[in-house]
């Protein structure tokens, strides 16, 4: 690969035998005016996904670049290795169990961030399939701007499979970051701390949600998950000395709300009709607001 590619695309798989073909195609079908590479960690998986991976390698040299190693680094260290060996100006994610839909998906992001130099970072919104009952959801389901500040951005959440991010501010990320479940939420308030976050309201992925995925194992873990929450933003608060703490204090307490609600269940509630009532308002108002958009 002699072209300097002016994105990366970044993969980390591991036991998705049943997934990375499909995640490489979405890759490979990328219609650019520029070139881009794939750099897949393959880290040691048991079943078939190394083959597959060489494979495409063997069949795409100019696209794919592998990197494996003869036993498992894990999931922080795999990530690591192939951020170190991302070449481009912009990365652009996809876990070897998602896909992309969309051959215009990197073309759109680039014309995106090429015409913003104030934006560290775009996302799109992607469907959530969830496979134990084939269920299919938007993730982002209310409106959203298409630039968003700090304020704005600090209390969402944005999916891995759209993101694609300036080189410069993701070789700044603290190390601290692995120390969390959900190293995203570190990524997103880093950007945003750093410039604003552009939104493109269309579908460009799919996530897809199984038993064998990070984020199920996490799902009945709510004490673990709140924990790794806080310390998210506390440890961001201290490290960017406290710039944005109004803002860290007041999605601290929603999250905290959440957790609440969440470990109260269909209780939650009937125990606090106030809340229900609040949160009919505000759906409705979300509502009203896709309505005037569509």
């Amino acid at each position: 690969m002699s072209v300097q590619p002016l994105v990366s695309v970044r993969t980390i798989t591991y036991n998705h035998e049943k997934y990375i073909a499909q995640c490489l195609e979405g890759i490979l079908m990328q219609r650019t005016d520029f070139p881009f590479e794939a750099v897949i960690g393959e880290d040691c998986s048991t079943d078939r996904t190394r083959e597959i991976v060489l494979a495409y390698a063997k069949k795409y040299p100019d696209k794919l670049r592998v990197i494996t190693s003869e036993e498992n680094v894990g999931v922080v260290q795999n990530a690591l290795r192939v951020q170190r060996a991302c070449r481009g100006k912009y990365q652009a994610f996809c876990e070897g169990d998602d896909y992309w839909i969309d051959p215009l998906k990197l073309q759109k992001q680039v014309d995106l961030l090429e015409a913003h130099p104030d934006l560290t970072l775009c996302f799109h919104n992607v469907f959530v399939v969830r496979e134990t009952d084939f269920r299919v959801r938007l993730y982002v389901t209310f409106a959203l701007k298409e630039t968003l500040n700090f304020a704005e951005a600090c209390p969402i959440s944005i999916p891995t499979a759209s993101v694609m991010a300036r080189s410069e501010i993701l070789a700044s990320l603290p190390q601290w970051r692995f120390d969390v479940w959900d190293p995203d939420t570190v990524l997103l308030l880093w950007c945003a701390h750093h410039g604003n976050l552009g939104y493109l309201n269309e579908i460009m992925s799919v996530y897809r949600r199984h038993p064998g995925s990070l984020t199920s194992s996490m799902r009945p873990l709510l004490a673990k998950r709140q924990a790794d929450a806080l310390y998210a933003y506390q440890k961001f608060d201290q490290e960017t000395l406290y710039q944005h703490t109004d803002i860290i204090q007041t999605v601290i307490e929603q999250k905290n709300e959440y957790f609440r609600r969440k470990r109260s269940g269909r209780w939650y509630y009937l125990l606090h009709p106030h809340k229900m009532i609040a949160t009919l308002k505000k759906n409705y108002a979300l509502i009203g607001n896709l309505k005037k958009r569509y």
